[in-house]
This record gives C-alpha cells, structure tokens and sequence, in this order.
C-alpha cells in the first residue's frame, strides 16, 4: 500500500489518512457482499427446511 503524500515524516500531515489508497478495496467489497449474499441464502434454506419439518409434525 501506498501512502497518498510524497512526505518522510509525520510532520505537516493533516486531516485523515486513508490506509486502503491505492488498494484493490473494489475486489474486497464485492467478495464480502457475495459472501453476505451467500450466508442469507442459505440461512433461508435452513429456516424453510426447519419450518417443513415442524409443520409436518404439528
């Protein structure tokens, strides 16, 4: 990772720093809502699948 300043000290730095500059953060974005996406699926899945399987004993 880059620094987005030319500077060799902490000197003058002002305001935030941003660690992610210049990183592939895009690609982790999208790897963590797909794996959201993914958990919800199947969360579903599960839930469908308990809710039959009461539903037929009651």
């Amino acid at each position: 990772m880059e620094a987005p300043f030319e500077a060799t000290s902490w000197n003058g730095i002002t305001g935030a720093v941003y660690a992610g500059y210049g990183s592939s953060e895009a690609l982790w974005l999208i790897l963590c809502l797909a794996m959201v996406v993914v958990a919800i699926f199947f969360g579903w899945k599960h839930e469908e699948h308990a809710y039959k399987a009461t539903r037929k004993k009651g």
